[in-house]
C-alpha cells in the first residue's frame, strides 16, 4: 500500500492513520524542533524589538521564556496525535504510548493494517 504522506490536518485531528514510511522522517523533524523553539522564540522576538532593542520595555531575551511553555505544550500536543495517528494505523490504541521501549517498536517498526487507508 502506497503511503500518502502527511498533511495539515494529521498534526492536530487524533483520528486518522499514518503509514510507517512516513512516519520515521517525521518523527526526526519532531526530535529537532525543540532546539528550534529554544533558539528561535529569542531571535524573532528580538527581530521584533526593531531598532532600540526593546520589547515592551525589556529585553527581548528577558520575556522569552514566558512563550517557552505555550510552544512546548504545541509541541507536545503534535507529537501525541502524531504518535496516535502512527498506532492507529498499526491497529493499536493511544494507550500503548505508555509502554515504555514497546512503544518505539510499534511507532517505528510494526507493520501496518490493510484496512487502515481508504
Amino acid at each position: 500500500m502506497a503511503a500518502k504522506g502527511i498533511y495539515w490536518h494529521d498534526l492536530y485531528d487524533p483520528y486518522g492513520c499514518i503509514h510507517r514510511t512516513d512516519f520515521r522522517p517525521f518523527a526526526l523533524v519532531l526530535a529537532v524542533i525543540p532546539v528550534m523553539v529554544f533558539f528561535g522564540v529569542p531571535t524573532v522576538l528580538h527581530l521584533l524589538a526593531g531598532r532600540d532593542g526593546l520589547l515592551l520595555g525589556r529585553n527581548p531575551i528577558t520575556i522569552a521564556p514566558a512563550f517557552y511553555p505555550f510552544c512546548y505544550a504545541a509541541l507536545l500536543y503534535i507529537t501525541v496525535v502524531v504518535c496516535t495517528n502512527r498506532l492507529r494505523s498499526a491497529g493499536y490504541t493511544f494507550w500503548w504510548l505508555l509502554l515504555p521501549g514497546y512503544n518505539l517498536y510499534l511507532l517505528f517498526w510494526a507493520a501496518d493494517r490493510a484496512d487502515s487507508y481508504p
